[in-house]
């Protein structure tokens, strides 16, 4: 068990080391603060009066005595809307209030439940998003194969009757050349003297 020298911090007996070592880190800001504290401007101690309430700074009896005395200071000062000056929070209860229980407990309250939710809503909403991902990937192609110069299953047929046209095309074209040239120069085709022939 500790020495009951250890556990006694600003006149309070605590009850853990732990809680007396806290006091005694407060014993330390409170020294800091009082330092560099203005009394004779009230307006800035308020200020810091405001900000240790809002940073929580003191949660021991001993931090709570320097903020009731530095609160005392405020509500006797005169250039100070003693309005302006907030009241010490206390983070507990000291006795049986209305609406506690026999242990000092408050009621428990009611639990909304939240609304549970369906396993199967997730992996719906994955699927919808997946489907969606592949459906735009499915049409992407069928525009790049119906647009390419390829043949391929769905252009394949129309890719080949343009090529045999081409290449008949072609064909005509030279032939034609041939019979042109061959009628500059005079030549008959041999094929057609065969065919006069006979």
């Amino acid at each position: 068990m500790p020495d009951t020298d250890d556990l006694v911090v600003g006149g309070y007996h605590f009850h853990s080391t732990a809680d007396a070592d806290k006091a005694r880190d407060e014993q330390k800001k409170i020294a800091y603060i009082e330092a560099h504290m203005n009394r004779d401007n009230p307006e800035s101690v308020l200020t810091i009066y405001n900000k240790m309430l809002a940073n929580r700074i003191f949660v021991t009896p001993v931090g709570f005595g320097f903020l009731k005395e530095v609160r005392d200071f405020l509500l006797s000062s005169d250039s100070i809307d003693n309005d302006s000056v907030r009241p010490l929070e206390l983070n507990q209860m000291y006795s049986l209030g209305k609406g506690l229980s026999e242990e000092g407990e408050l009621p428990k309250r009611k639990v909304i439940p939240a609304k549970k939710k369906n396993p199967y809503e997730e992996r719906f909403f994955v699927s919808a998003v997946f489907n969606v991902v592949l459906l735009i990937a499915v049409v992407a192609m069928f525009i790049i194969a119906t647009k390419s110069d390829n043949p391929n299953i769905i252009n394949y047929e129309n890719n080949l009757v343009n090529k045999y046209a081409e290449w008949e095309d072609d064909l005509k074209e030279r032939e034609q050349r041939v019979r042109d040239e061959e009628k500059r120069l005079g030549l008959e085709n041999t094929e057609d003297a065969e065919t006069n022939n006979q």
